[in-house]
């Protein structure tokens, strides 16, 4: 069975045509490194978009247009063994105030430096930062344009293609139990080939924060069938267990 050890949640937080990002510096390692604003859901966040909230409040003072889910990376924390699942989002600016910031990792020298930059949201922009981690960077790889439209358009759509065995009314229930989701919120329509489609908009987003492919490894574990989800530049086999693998196109 697929569960993180540990949520992650990431602003691509764009600014006309600038990204945002905390340049970090830290005592033990002497080259600087860029990240996104986020951080780690804490036990107290009744979601995922409220621990996004949360954190750009408190890095930034940001207020943003409403986050639209954008996908899911896995990666392993420095241990090796953990599982970190990184949530990444695209929103715009409204306003900052940074020099009111008040993280409690601000006042901890031990940290390091969190030094608010602008960037071009461009492919080069990015290749000349050491942005980390490496899943976000391999994600914007191929997904800068996506990333623009997201949050220009501060729309979220969801299709997400389930498997033959996959049954109505278990995913149903499955979405109540995941997210507490009326199945309102979702049209389920038959699939090529058989099974179904959830198909899905912003109602379901503001609601849960999940991304398509988060959302078909949670309905995939519950419901124990399998799914196909595009994932911008990138297709992905879900498996009954809420794993995930790249899928041939």
């Amino acid at each position: 069975m697929t569960v993180p050890d540990r949520d992650r949640v990431s602003a691509l937080l764009l600014d006309a045509d600038e990204l945002i990002l905390l340049r970090r510096t830290r005592p033990e390692q002497p080259e600087p490194y860029w990240v996104t604003p986020g951080g780690g859901r804490d036990r107290h966040d009744a979601s995922l978009l409220a621990a996004l909230l949360r954190e750009l409040d408190e890095e930034l003072r940001a207020v943003v247009t409403p986050p639209v889910p954008l996908t899911i990376r896995d990666s392993t924390g420095p241990d090796g063994r953990r599982l970190i699942r990184h949530h990444l989002y695209a929103c715009r600016l409204v306003e900052m105030d940074p020099a009111n910031r008040y993280g409690p990792e601000f006042a901890n020298p031990a940290k390091g430096t969190y030094d608010v930059v602008r960037v071009p949201f461009t492919l080069p922009a990015l290749a000349a930062l050491n942005l980390q981690p490496a899943v976000l960077r391999d994600y914007l790889g191929g997904a800068v344009d996506l990333v623009r439209r997201a949050a220009r358009d501060g729309r979220a759509s969801y299709r997400v293609r389930f498997a033959a065995d996959a049954r109505p009314d278990r995913l149903r229930a499955a979405l109540a139990e995941a997210y507490g989701a009326d199945d309102a919120l979702v049209r389920l329509e038959p699939g090529d080939g058989g099974g179904c489609d959830l198909l899905a908009g912003d109602e379901l987003a503001r609601l849960t924060g999940a991304s398509e492919l988060e959302l078909a490894t949670r309905l995939c574990r519950l419901a124990a069938t399998s799914a196909l989800v595009t994932d911008g530049p990138d297709h992905w086999r879900v498996a009954p267990d809420g794993s995930y693998a790249p899928a041939s196109r």
